[in-house]
């Protein structure tokens, strides 16, 4: 064990930042940082572990890929040369090319390609790497037990993320190509080639076992913090939706439960903070801040960077205001993207989550539904003149409400009908105004299925759950179109099991593993 802890390296800043190696799966430097107590894993994982570190934004690549996005209807404009290359290389992602990441890193540049194979082994590799350590250094019980259990939580969650990503559904195929599965820091003799869907799965239910084992042995005091690291009602409700995935009704209605009844959380009622409120001016309205886990009872874990997402969507274009008479620095402007407008029609009367969960600014050339939403901005006010001020930092949350549709979507496959129209219910209650909200009663079957996946698309947009959900929902077909100015150029349409709902896996990870075997490239379009 101690020669294999002598090749695992580490530099250690300040309160942790880890520098990652060069390959997506081996540590490479030559410095060492050896920790001595649990003390020093727990900050280490900080650093090296958790999705904030160094800027990791890990979340940004999936709301460019779903149907909740739109080019902006708007006519007129041009793109301000400064984004040309930038439009070159988001026209790639948004249109599913086989080539995607090469015109992205060729077009977009450093400040907003994203290798996200490479980010997520980095966070994985500093997982395995307190997991290798912490039988070995000195600690309470208790600290040990902490330790184990983010190492394992953070894992599967990266695990769940990747097979996601670069792997089929595994309700569709899970005897296909996953990704490679390395639980420990040491250096492997060969280069890994890929676990199948199915085994990848198998090692995140096993993490996410062993993380509530040991969380479960810590006084309860311990288990849920709010200290924005991983506890254990984020380890129930991350294994409620690996098991929704699975297609295991009994489990994913189990773990949904248990985050429900944990005292620590409560639905808020949208009705108490915003029913009544007279926002006034879209230039004055205040946005709630739904993911701080200070103020928020939904809110279980918060995590990540949205730095990349918002240079992505906030790319805009320019009208001038004179346009017989153009003078430069004299023009109104609107943003390239907007939410789509069928997710905006799908929001009913009452529902006041419109409002709430989608961020309106407000552009000199009209009000606009930006796709990107509360997750990015906590609580502020926007002005014609200013931009938001954007909090980025723990810019995702596990919240309460995907509980509830978990446990509505589970029961409603198991056939218990009962229990699936209470969550839903119970859920839609507390986002509707009092006076229009409507139960849904008498629904069952594929409708009631539908309904709920419905809710859930307009509960946890732009969240990062859509495009994972399209895929396990039978991969169905639809078609975006690019617009510039308003005016469409070209449609682009996912055919149904298209082999885009499977990201290619990116050509530098292929040239540093021989071993990986790509996935089957759908045709350019």
């Amino acid at each position: 064990m101690r020669d294999v802890m002598k090749r695992v390296c580490f530099i250690i800043l300040l309160v942790g930042i880890f520098s990652a190696c060069s390959d997506f799966l081996e540590p490479k430097s030559q410095n060492e940082y050896v920790p001595k107590t649990a003390a020093a894993l727990n900050e280490m994982l900080l650093g090296s572990a958790y999705p904030k570190a160094s800027g990791r934004d890990l979340m940004s690549l999936l709301p460019m890929l779903d149907d909740d996005l739109a080019c902006s209807d708007s006519l007129g404009g041009i793109i301000p040369s400064t984004f040309e290359r930038d439009i070159e290389g988001l026209k790639a992602l948004f249109s599913w090319q086989p080539d995607l990441w090469i015109t992205m890193r060729r077009e977009m540049g450093s400040l907003t390609y994203r290798n996200y194979w490479e980010e997520y082994y980095q966070c994985i590799l500093g997982t395995n790497a307190a997991l290798d350590y912490v039988e070995d250094v000195k600690g309470s019980a208790e600290e040990v037990a902490l330790v184990k259990a983010q190492a394992y939580a953070l894992r599967a969650f990266y695990y769940f993320q990747l097979v996601n990503m670069f792997g089929e559904p595994y309700n569709y195929n899970k005897k296909a190509l996953g990704v490679p599965l390395k639980v420990t820091s040491a250096m492997e003799d060969k280069d890994l080639a890929r676990n199948t869907v199915e085994e990848v799965y198998v090692q995140i239910v096993s993490d996410l076992t062993d993380a509530e084992e040991w969380y479960e042995s810590v006084p309860v005091s311990k288990q849920f913090q709010l200290d924005y690291r991983t506890n254990l009602p984020m380890v129930q409700l991350l294994k409620s939706r690996v098991y929704l995935y699975m297609e295991d009704w009994d489990n994913a209605m189990t773990y949904a439960r248990k985050v429900i009844d944990n005292p620590n959380f409560s639905l808020i009622k949208f009705d108490d903070l915003f029913g009544n409120k007279s926002t006034g001016k879209d230039d004055e309205k205040t946005y709630y801040n739904f993911i701080s886990m200070e103020n928020s009872t939904e809110c279980i874990w918060t995590f990540g960077d949205i730095g990349a997402y918002i240079r992505l969507i906030d790319i805009s274009l320019s009208v001038p205001k004179d346009p017989e008479n153009p003078v430069v620095g004299d023009e109104y402007e609107y943003r390239f993207f907007n939410a789509a407008p069928e997710l905006l029609k799908s929001y009913v009367d009452g529902d006041l989550r419109k409002e709430e969960y989608i961020l309106k600014g407000r552009s000199q050339m009209g009000s606009e539904y930006r796709p990107d939403g509360y997750f990015a901005y906590g609580k502020f006010a926007i002005t014609a003149a200013l931009s938001p001020a954007r909090g980025t930092n723990f810019a995702h949350a596990f919240r309460l409400a995907e509980a509830y549709l978990n446990l509505a979507e589970a029961a409603a496959k198991a056939g218990e009908n009962d229990v699936a129209l209470e969550a839903l219910n119970t859920l839609r209650e507390n986002r509707f105004a009092a006076d229009e909200f409507v139960k849904i009663e008498g629904m069952n079957g594929e409708a009631l299925v539908e309904k709920i996946r419905l809710e859930r698309r307009l509960e946890l947009c732009y969240e990062g759950h859509r495009w994972f959900d399209l895929r396990r929902y039978g991969m169905p077909a639809f078609t975006r179109v690019w617009k510039v100015g308003g005016v469409p150029v070209k449609s682009y349409r996912l055919e149904e099991k298209d082999p885009a709902y499977v990201l290619p896996i990116p050509q530098d990870v292929l040239e540093m593993n021989r071993n990986l075997e790509q996935n089957k490239l759908a045709n350019p379009r």
